[in-house]
């Protein structure tokens, strides 16, 4: 069996006999809820899309060679009995991707034991790996082969015009949705915190984090609204929303998605933007995809880690 087969098989049947967690992890598991940009889903499918490959790789905060190791059939049930595992990634190597594209391509990984963790801080990790490279920022990466890079724009990488006339197209956009849930919000100016455009085919897609905020001194409050938008190629039109998601509540506590790129996989090259949903304290990684009939749905998401 080669290492890319023994790897996939360990890892299915990890998933299959990991136990459920005990009752202190699950109160705390269910404080924790998902933002709306991911659906609700059974806990044993996780809706991962399996022409990405048996696993995702993403860099340690504020290192180059030290990667998470994602496991994405784990679950917020199962995610503990990871601990202090090391993966089986001997034999495999990695395609690198940034926003701007990839990065780097077969690079390859030493699987490391986890530190140990102090269990009274009841928090989860993913297993840690030491990437054989030195190479500008990357944000996550597959098994070589399985993606194709989706280069991404930046809306800060345009001229002033350019910028201008993409952030009114985008509030423009924003301004057709179904009103907030929170009236605090209501009639309040949005305010463009970040946006990336790609080309699919004849379209312009556009993904942005919209943000309206109350500024009272001792209580901020802040609205994310993530739009994701297309419109014809050349056009200087509004996007018309195909996919969209809103977080409010207390600045400091209000979960974040980071996108950090974008990619293709499978035969269909299938669209995928991959995500990171930031908590106060931890976060999620996830894929939002597109419909061979055009539509933007949030698909899979990952288990929470937060050390």
């Amino acid at each position: 069996m080669t290492g890319y087969a023994a790897s996939y098989s360990w890892i299915a049947v990890a998933c299959f006999l990991f136990g459920c967690r005990d009752a202190d992890r699950n109160r705390i598991d269910s404080t924790r809820s998902l933002p709306p940009v991911f659906p609700a889903s059974p806990a044993e499918n996780t809706h991962w899309n399996g022409d990405a490959g048996p696993i995702m790789i993403a860099p340690v905060s504020g290192s180059v060679d030290s990667t998470m190791v994602i496991l994405p059939y784990a679950t917020d049930s199962t995610i503990d009995s990871l601990q202090n595992v090391a993966t089986p990634i001997a034999g495999m190597t990695f395609d690198l991707f940034g926003r701007t594209g990839k990065v780097a391509a077969n690079v390859s990984a030493l699987s490391l034991p986890l530190p140990q963790i102090d269990t009274a801080k009841d928090c989860y990790s993913w297993p840690a790996a030491k990437l054989h490279l030195n190479t500008e920022i990357w944000q996550f990466g597959f098994v070589s082969g399985r993606a194709q890079a989706i280069p991404l724009d930046s809306i800060e990488s345009l001229s002033s015009r350019d910028s201008a006339s993409l952030a009114a197209s985008i509030t423009q956009s924003a301004a057709t949705l179904p009103g907030t849930v929170d009236a605090t919000f209501k009639g309040l100016p949005f305010r463009v915190r970040s946006a990336y455009t790609f080309q699919l085919d004849t379209m312009e897609v556009v993904v942005a984090d919209i943000v309206r905020s109350v500024n009272e001194e001792a209580k901020p409050r802040v609205e994310h609204l993530l739009i994701f938008g297309e419109r014809a190629h050349g056009s200087n039109g509004k996007f018309d929303v195909s996919y969209f998601s809103r977080n409010a509540g207390a600045e400091d506590s209000t979960p974040v998605t980071e996108v950090l790129g974008a990619i293709k996989v499978g035969s269909a090259r299938q669209p995928i933007v991959v995500v990171n949903v930031q908590f106060d304290e931890g976060g999620k990684f996830g894929f939002i995809e597109r419909s061979p009939l055009g539509k933007w749905s949030a698909t899979w998401r990952s288990a929470y880690t937060d050390c």
